[in-house]
């Protein structure tokens, strides 16, 4: 069963200048204010199954511990790397395809990244943000925020990573062209007017803003943002591919990779920059090898046989193992599920919200739940899971299911449904709810990196899809913007389209407002206006169920899994 562990409090704490300190760190008021869950574990004994062999003892003080905090002479922390043993066969449903993380736009692309590259920040426990390559940080107003770098860091082929390194990286995220890199951008910094100023002998980065933007701590914590070391920016398409070994900030260099199938990850042996996770035991591996497994119920199998140690459900299959002594496991809603409109001028949802509310009303949100999780999600009431901070919790805004109702308006409509592969259950559901309606739907199934591409990118090919929201920063605003202000094609994040300035003006007050009494109400107001017109039509989230065998520990942050921080005990 899971544990949940106590919050201790953040080991580095945010300096904050002057009688703006509250109000200059909204990413932190946030996320103190937030219904996130506590670091959970799921622990076992020591593993006899191949795969997971033992691990060196633990030295005293040592970054793999639970006392362990980014090594800064501040804190008194040793400049060691981490003990380590053992292999971790893992699977991913998707195969990641990317491996810049600035251009990263698919999830197996996120969860690689997190194990390749380091970001200033990272999420612990109950929202709060700990030490990644940054030691300490300060935010002097809204658009102007310090970060002092950590000065043992290193790149994979030894280069000092110093402010300039992580100014350049900084800079080549919110310069480059590629969708993916425009949506990081957005997220990390507001606006992609930034200013990136490196002082190497102080050891510290400015990040001035040409607009207030007050998540950016949060931002920062956020796989995208990963900094990419010299040897990578030098040659950016190697980089994706993952033909640049010495491109690694974080603990794992990529070692192995066949397209679609396989990727191996290998632990940096002069690593030493873990985040003082609360409460992480045993020591990271040596080696993590990914698969690609489609089927639940093949991975549900070679769990049990011991063909693998680690595999994510979200469906039936996890309740195979939530009663077994042999295995532990860990859950997370970061998934959050959606209908979503494209209100581009080729679309038929442009400027028809009766249209909108009509396929909002065939669709069952339990019954999505019962196909696409088995039941096992949790019901949304906006655009995000309802544990986050902010989130509006108001069903009246919901449109009711009303079968009858939608097949007066949707009788001969045609619908083109842009969707995932792997996920049939839920496209059949979605797609035969909206013929029984009276329209025609043509589905289009594409790979998650292409899926995302051409949401982003072509918005003439499609009009509406189930939107499967990855919120990694643990902020509602997040979530808000992919319903909400500029398009892509317009440089913003926006992907319905929408023409909503009543919403606009409302999240703007959010991002800019120095009163954390005045954020939330504005983030709700935004999320009202979304609802109120019918961009979106929440869901379901998709609750993962983390299960592993003996002999591994896995860890969920403010209700988000992090690879990077699994470990084998002995």
């Amino acid at each position: 069963m899971t544990r949940h562990i106590p919050p201790t409090g953040d080991t580095k704490t945010t300096r904050l200048t002057g009688t703006l300190a509250l109000a200059l760190t909204v990413g932190l008021a946030l996320a103190a204010c937030s219904g996130d869950k506590p670091a959970t574990t799921a622990s076992a004994g020591a593993s006899d199954s191949a795969g997971t062999a033992g691990t060196t003892a633990a030295t005293s003080g040592d970054t793999a511990t639970e006392a362990a905090g980014p090594t800064d002479s501040a804190e008194g922390a040793e400049d060691t790397a981490a003990p380590t043993g053992g292999t971790i066969n893992t699977v991913l449903w998707y195969a990641p395809s990317n491996f810049n993380p600035a251009t990263s736009s698919s999830s197996p692309d996120y969860t690689v990244a997190r194990l390749g590259f380091d970001t200033l920040l990272r999420k612990g426990d109950n929202g709060e943000y700990l030490g990644g390559l940054a030691s300490d940080w300060e935010a002097a107003s809204a658009t102007e925020y310090t970060f002092t770098i950590r000065p043992d860091a290193t790149c994979a082929d030894g280069t000092a990573i110093t402010p300039t390194v992580v100014a350049e990286s900084f800079k080549y995220l919110t310069t480059a062209e590629e969708s993916g890199a425009q949506n990081w951008s957005k997220l990390a910094f507001g606006s992609r007017d930034a200013t990136f100023t490196a002082d190497d002998a102080a050891g510290t980065l400015k990040i001035e803003l040409a607009q207030p933007y007050s998540q950016l701590l949060g931002g920062v914590t956020l796989v995208g943002t990963g900094v990419i070391c010299p040897a990578g920016l030098a040659d950016p398409e190697a980089l994706t591919a993952g033909q640049i070994p010495g491109a690694f900030s974080g603990p794992y260099t990529l070692t192995g990779y066949e397209a679609g199938v396989s990727a191996t990850y290998t632990l940096r042996d002069d690593y030493a920059a873990w985040p003082a996770w609360t409460g992480v035991t045993g020591a990271p591996a040596t080696t993590i090898n990914i698969t690609v497994e489609t089927d639940s119920n093949t991975s549900a199998n070679l769990l049990e046989s011991g063909g693998l140690d680690l595999a994510r459900f979200y469906d039936a299959n996890a309740t195979r193992f939530t009663d077994n002594a042999n295995f532990t496991y860990v859950t997370d809603n970061s998934t959050a599920n959606y209908l979503l409109f494209n209100e581009d001028p080729s679309s038929v949802f442009a400027d028809n919200q009766e249209l909108r509310a009509a396929v909002a009303q065939a669709v069952s949100a339990s019954a999505f739940n019962d196909a696409a999780g088995d039941g096992l999600g949790k019901l949304m009431t906006s655009v995000a899971d309802s544990d986050l901070a902010c989130v509006s919790t108001d069903e009246a805004l919901l449109q009711p299911y009303d079968p009858a109702a939608a097949s007066a308006v949707l009788s001969g409509k045609t619908i083109r449904l842009l969707t995932m592969t792997n996920w049939d259950s839920a496209v059949d559901y979605v797609s035969e709810a909206l013929r029984a309606a009276g329209a025609t739907v043509d589905v289009t199934s594409l790979d998650a990196a292409d899926w995302r591409k051409q949401l982003r990118t072509e918005p003439t090919t499609w009009d509406m899809t189930i939107n499967a929201e990855i919120n990694q920063s643990g902020l509602i605003h997040q979530s808000i913007q992919s319903s909400l202000g500029d398009s892509y094609g317009e440089g913003g994040v926006n992907y319905t389209s929408s023409d909503n300035p009543e919403g606009v003006a409302a999240l703007a007050a959010a991002m800019t407002s120095v009163d954390p009494d005045v954020q939330c109400p504005s983030l709700i107001e935004a999320q009202e206006t979304i609802l109120e017109r019918v961009d979106v039509a929440p869901l379901a989230t998709s609750t993962h169920y983390i299960v592993a065998r003996q002999g591994v520990n896995v860890y969920v942050f403010s209700g988000y899994w992090d690879i990077s921080a699994v470990r084998i005990t002995g």
